[in-house]
């Protein structure tokens, strides 16, 4: 039997999915987990519902809205459709409601919980976690930015820091012999910055690298003609995206995060600090 669990929130899900991964644990079973992130309007929750009931079987959905309206409505239609379903948030406001005895305001205040900087930082961090080196890409369209390049190029740093800044990131690493995601030729090449670094340098990252997992002696990973390979390769590859490219060599993470934040604002027809 093989059941088909979805998961569905207005932020990464990342940690709903951490609940769900701890809870299927608990069984011997055959599972496929379906993650619908950054879910914001009710036609969206809408089309995404209907999804699943034409195309799933034997499945569950797992849900957590912050959003009372939404909220309310995934478990009714869940309700009049005979679906399986765990309402997260939901579950945890009745709980509280039930231990001090007092009705939830199920109101919110003037300010978005969605636009404060709080909420923002930790749903950019929880999308870089997961997103992390070329981890996942079912969400690859909801990024603000994705970054591209070669193994050592400062991609998950960049990525950490831009989400510290609340910019959700994810980080793609091109390699020789492999190829890239689908999704990356899908989504607009304005949203791709490559990374790319002086040979020499990325060789003496490298090597450091290698001395750190207590590994000695010739290695293809840190040759410098493979390297060069990799960065012709990820060169070719990134002038076919048309994306923009950034030389990190001998830039500080904040210098060529700085950069990329520039890039988005212009994107967006921002004004640049």
């Amino acid at each position: 039997m093989k059941l088909i669990v979805n998961i569905i929130s207005d932020t990464s899900g990342y940690a709903t999915e951490q609940i769900v991964k701890v809870s299927l644990s608990q069984f011997n079973v055959e599972t496929i987990t379906n993650i619908y992130s950054d879910i914001r309007d009710e036609k969206s929750l809408e089309d995404i519902l209907n999804f699943i009931i034409e195309t799933g079987d034997n499945f569950i959905i797992y849900h957590s809205f912050q959003d009372s309206k939404m909220n309310a409505y995934i478990n009714k239609f869940c309700e009049l459709n005979d679906i399986s379903y765990v309402d997260l948030t939901g579950y945890s406001i009745r709980t509280i409601s039930n231990k001090i005895n007092i009705k939830p305001k199920n109101t919110f205040s003037s300010e978005s919980l969605y636009e404060s900087n709080r909420f923002k930082t930790l749903n950019a961090l929880d999308f870089a976690i997961k997103y992390d080196d070329g981890k996942n890409f079912s969400s690859l369209k909801t990024c603000d930015i994705a970054l591209i390049g070669v193994s050592r190029s400062s991609k998950t740093p960049i990525s950490i820091y831009m989400a510290s800044k609340g910019y959700k990131v994810c980080n793609i690493p091109i390699l020789l012999n492999a190829s890239l995601p689908e999704e990356l030729f899908e989504i607009d090449s304005k949203k791709i910055v490559g990374l790319t670094i002086d040979k020499n340098i990325l060789k003496s990252y490298r090597d450091e690298r290698l001395k750190s997992l207590n590994l000695f002696g010739k290695s293809q990973y840190s040759d410098i003609r493979i390297i060069q390979k990799e960065l012709d390769h990820a060169k070719a590859i990134m002038d076919d995206l048309g994306c923009v490219i950034i030389d990190v060599t001998n830039r500080s993470i904040e210098e060529t995060s700085d950069i990329i934040i520039n890039h988005i604002k212009s994107m967006k027809g921002e004004k640049n600090d």
